[in-house]
């Protein structure tokens, strides 16, 4: 290919990357995609992530009209040692030859499947091939910067959930951060997991919300195809309603009885029967001994 090319594809190559830094997770992959299949002059394509033995994976396609689907990717065998496949697709009630591309995720458990229509200026198989391994590698980042978003929180001094790791509902990590891994290693023995030491239990993959393994707190929810996963210490809180909670905060604030009533609308008796149970579950007597166990517990979560 000559030069105008070159410099097509280095363009391509600098807007994958900058898209894993700017977009959300959600909106990279799609939009990826499709300068990919754009820059490739192609009729149509679809992308899949998947762990290694995950039982899911993120899913794109583009356009979305195309008859590709996440299970046809992951049905593809490809032979040993073998990276393409030329298969079949149904493109529109017709049938048509595509590309399919297998890619490994540098230094995770992660590989990628692409499969691309090829259209009459699609660049030979190697400068696909190049494409395809940058636009993996930039997905990597992507799913990174998802989960570390929580971390830079912390540092920051604002609050934050905890660490934080992308799975699926097998427990295949797709991403994880350092804090995260830290945790789980202190809570199993074991620093060096490509999946949940633990299951995650079914009722809260339904109805998403915290649960407890061990001594850490964790809460789950939904992010496309897959769970955003938080994990924290024990906090000396977690013994207290929501409501106990957020007015134990404030009074650690050093906010009065009648301030604490006006923000949230309640009548000061009930500020101090909330403040006399909050002393009594938390083994306290004193404002100055509230104030002394969030402090012990913040630097215990920035240790």
């Amino acid at each position: 290919m000559d030069g105008p090319a070159h410099r097509d594809l280095d363009r391509l190559i600098e807007a994958v990357y900058s898209a894993a830094f700017e977009r959300d997770w959600q909106h990279f992959q799609a939009e990826a995609l499709q300068r990919f299949c754009e820059w490739a002059g192609a009729d149509g394509g679809a992308w899949t992530i998947r762990a290694r033995d995950g039982a899911d994976g993120e899913f794109a396609r583009w356009p979305e009209r195309l008859a590709l689907d996440a299970a046809t990717l992951a049905g593809l065998r490809f032979p040993q040692g073998q990276r393409e496949l030329q298969i079949g697709v149904d493109a529109g009630g017709r049938p048509r030859q595509a590309l399919a591309l297998k890619i490994g995720h540098r230094g995770s458990s992660l590989h990628s499947v692409l499969v691309l229509l090829p259209g009459p200026q699609t660049p030979p198989h190697e400068w696909l091939r190049r494409a395809a391994g940058h636009l993996v590698q930039a997905a990597s980042l992507g799913l990174q910067q998802f989960v570390r978003r929580d971390e830079w929180l912390m540092a920051m001094g604002r609050s934050s959930r905890g660490s934080a790791a992308l799975v699926d509902a097998g427990g295949a990590i797709y991403a994880i951060s350092d804090r995260f891994r830290e945790l789980v290693a202190l809570e199993f023995g074991d620093v060096h997991f490509t999946a949940l030491p633990f299951a995650l239990p079914p009722e809260r993959l339904d109805e998403p919300g915290p649960f407890q393994i061990g001594s850490l707190h964790f809460r789950v929810k939904p992010e496309g195809r897959l769970y955003l996963l938080n994990a924290r210490r024990p906090h000396p809180l977690d013994v207290l309603s929501p409501r106990e909670q957020e007015i134990a905060r404030a009074l650690a604030l050093g906010k009065t009885f009648k301030s604490v009533a006006r923000e949230y609308e309640i009548a000061i008796s009930t500020v101090a029967n909330h403040a006399s149970r909050i002393y009594r579950k938390l083994g306290i007597y004193r404002r100055e001994e509230l104030v002394e166990l969030l402090r012990r517990a913040a630097d215990s979560k920035a240790a």
